[in-house]
């Protein structure tokens, strides 16, 4: 059913699937429209099942999984709350319909149930619970990596004509891709020294990045391998 849910999604936002009333407003495509309402009254009821045969409810409420599963319903509810206010003016109307989409959007977060189904996407939960300082970590070392090489990059391309590095924000956003070695090539130096200092960003990148990757992947194998040994003793019993 999630992946149902999804599916129906992105083929919603294809232009292939697309339909027009009588006065060229686009509408909702009536067969995804149907997927899209089974998939979510399956949700509501599953939610509303587990809930009422909780033990208690207000724990019911506080574990993870279960926000989720709030979460991935809450959206098609309040989106229909939306369209039914139809009244006001034109720009409240148009902030509406901003709100819609977002809304719409938020099921995407559909996918976040299959971590009930999954050891591999709880392990990964709880490997970002218990990393919080080896992150911590990774985004304040590329911070001071991006403030630094930006610098040294907007220093040497400055007085070139040819160069696109005008601007700090310009050379932050170049830094960040290529110490994360994403490397778009919208942007790039083009003068000798600007290139040393790229190929300087580039080096740097790779080694912050691969510092602290190493605890958290570790951490991620003890959670994936103890996750798998309490499922195995479960399916025992």
């Amino acid at each position: 059913m999630v992946i149902i849910s999804i599916v129906a999604m992105c083929v919603n936002s294809m232009p292939d699937f697309n339909q027009f009333d009588v006065n060229d407003q686009e509408v909702e495509n009536p067969v995804l429209n149907f997927f899209e309402n089974f998939c979510v009254l399956f949700f509501s009821a599953e939610f509303i099942l587990r809930l009422a045969v909780a033990p208690s409810a207000r724990r019911f409420l506080c574990r993870p999984l279960n926000i989720i599963d709030f979460l991935t319903v809450m959206p098609f509810y309040l989106t229909m709350a939306c369209d039914m206010m139809d009244e006001g003016d034109s720009t409240e109307l148009e902030n509406l319909g901003k709100v819609v989409q977002i809304l719409r959007l938020m099921r995407v977060f559909r996918i976040l149930k299959l971590a009930r189904h999954s050891a591999g996407l709880r392990s990964l939960g709880a490997t970002l619970r218990d990393s919080f300082s080896e992150v911590g970590q990774l985004v304040l070392f590329l911070s001071v990596g991006i403030s630094m090489f930006s610098s040294l990059i907007y220093f040497v391309e400055n007085e070139s004509k040819e160069s696109e590095l005008e601007t700090i924000p310009i050379c932050w956003w170049w830094a960040t891709i290529s110490m994360t070695t994403v490397g778009y090539g919208d942007t790039f130096p083009v003068t000798p020294a600007g290139k040393v200092v790229g190929s300087l960003c580039i080096i740097c990148g790779l080694l912050i990045v691969a510092l602290p990757i190493t605890n958290i992947f570790n951490k991620f194998s003890k959670f994936y391998e103890k996750k798998g040994q309490i499922d195995l003793k479960q399916n025992n019993n």
